[in-house]
């Protein structure tokens, strides 16, 4: 059974936020970087703003810290910016 979250209107710009499953570049610290797929989120429908539930940010800090495989495995470059 999927619960149905309600979500106040955007912060931003006032937008309606409606609930959708995202993937997330989730980061913690200097050295966590992990993709959560299927994220429940609301989301803006004018500016894209992302909302998450207390529940879902639980479920999401559990899931980067779990010691269960991962579903996928993926290269990211790494680039340093040179701006004075």
């Amino acid at each position: 059974m999927i619960r149905e979250r309600t979500y106040h209107r955007c912060h931003f710009c006032g937008g309606e936020v409606v609930e959708e499953r995202i993937t997330v570049d989730y980061r913690w610290g200097r050295d966590l970087v992990a993709v959560l797929k299927n994220v429940p989120a609301g989301v803006c429908q004018v500016c894209g703003e992302e909302y998450f539930k207390a529940d879902v940010v639980k479920e999401m800090e559990k899931a980067v810290r779990s010691q269960e495989r991962a579903t996928e495995v993926i290269r990211v470059p790494v680039r340093e910016l040179r701006v004075a």
